[in-house]
């Protein structure tokens, strides 16, 4: 299997018989995906290894959340890592409720020059995963699904954030939310319902060919700029791919391997496609995710705006609802009471001079 799943799990293996990272419960359920290779036309799928993974603090092992974001080697996009880090992505900055940590995710680049900021950004971080291989759109599906297997087993967190790097999320909120309403075996986010066409278009950018994927509808399934799916249930939706070829649509196949699992996809509250323009200040305040295709500025934009990073929205939420009202009763009831009363003594005026008593 060259460079795919074969090496990644014998090294695994091999960490482990070396007592350096014994692997959790969930690498024994997935030491089977070793032998998954899908192939059509447009994807040859296999899990690779990494070549350089973060490290983290045995205070920070078994996080309750971990967040992965997919990025690029460009300047561009080491652009919109830096915003995160500066806003949303700080874990310093933004306290939850439970431990949570942030980890880009990337494939490799032939440039020397652009490898060895990466590694320098690496050692100044600690928040990156190089994968072992080619880092482009067409491999958005092999970065996607072996990060994840990579969370799995070395991480071993109780909930997965998949964030692109465009987009913002409201961490302690999403926390909190996890904590009260995420049941066993989740799989949710922004849900796309059931039944969306599958693109044959050459010239479409989600294009599907029919020898990848017979069908002509998706399943329903989260949109892929952020979904959360937790530990229990990756390895049962990362199984299911023994028996779905892998398509280049990484969200829609997400939705398809969770149908094969039998599972579901949940709405999260908060987790909004709008355009933020037309963002009135209570959206601001419900807001939990938000995106995508944002340009670089945006991020610092958001938490300039003074977006507040409460772990219990709904009561701010509230609270905000009842400020606009008290406004618009100040702003719009007495000035219209005024009025009223103003043309009622001019009637009565009026009616005195007529005779009228």
């Amino acid at each position: 299997m060259g460079k795919f799943a074969q090496n990644y799990f014998t090294t695994v293996l091999q960490m482990n018989n070396n007592k350096i990272n014994p692997l959790n419960e969930n690498s024994t359920k997935v030491i089977s995906l070793q032998n998954i290779s899908t192939r059509c036309s447009q994807l040859t799928f296999g899990f690779v290894s990494h070549t350089m993974q973060p490290r983290f603090e045995e205070t920070s092992q078994n996080p309750f959340l971990l967040v992965l974001i997919p990025s690029g080697v460009e300047n561009s996009h080491r652009t919109r890592r830096n915003a995160v880090r500066n806003t949303w992505g700080n874990e310093v900055n933004h306290q939850a409720s439970r431990v949570w940590k942030c980890v880009f995710v990337l494939g490799k680049t032939p440039d020397s020059l652009l490898e060895n900021e990466i590694n320098q950004e690496s050692t100044m971080f600690n928040d990156i995963l190089v994968l072992d291989m080619t880092d482009n759109y067409d491999n958005l599906v092999i970065k996607s699904y072996s990060g994840l297997l990579w969370g799995l087993v070395h991480v071993n967190p109780r909930f997965i954030l998949k964030a692109d790097d465009d987009v913002y999320v409201r961490i302690p909120y999403l926390v909190s939310w996890l904590e009260y309403y995420a049941t066993d075996r989740f799989y949710g986010g922004h849900v796309i319902p059931g039944g969306a066409d599958v693109q044959r278009s050459s010239n479409m950018k989600n294009r599907v060919a029919r020898d990848c994927m017979m069908e002509d509808h998706y399943a329903p399934y989260c949109s892929g700029p952020f979904y959360v799916v937790s530990s229990d249930a990756l390895p049962l939706i990362l199984e299911s791919m023994h028996k779905l070829t892998a398509i280049p649509v990484e969200d829609a196949y997400m939705g398809l391997l969770a149908r094969e699992s039998g599972l579901k996809p949940v709405d999260i509250p908060g987790f909004e496609f709008e355009n933020i323009r037309e963002f009135g200040r209570c959206n601001w305040a419900s807001v939990v995710a938000l995106g995508h295709g944002y340009n670089d500025i945006l991020p610092y934009a958001y938490a300039e705006s003074k977006l507040q990073e409460h772990s219990h929205l709904p009561r701010y939420y509230y609270e905000c609802l009842a400020t606009e009202w008290a406004g618009f009763i100040l702003i719009i009831v007495i000035p219209s009471s005024v009025v009223a009363i103003v043309s009622t003594c001019v009637k009565l005026r009026w009616c005195q001079r007529r005779g009228f008593r």
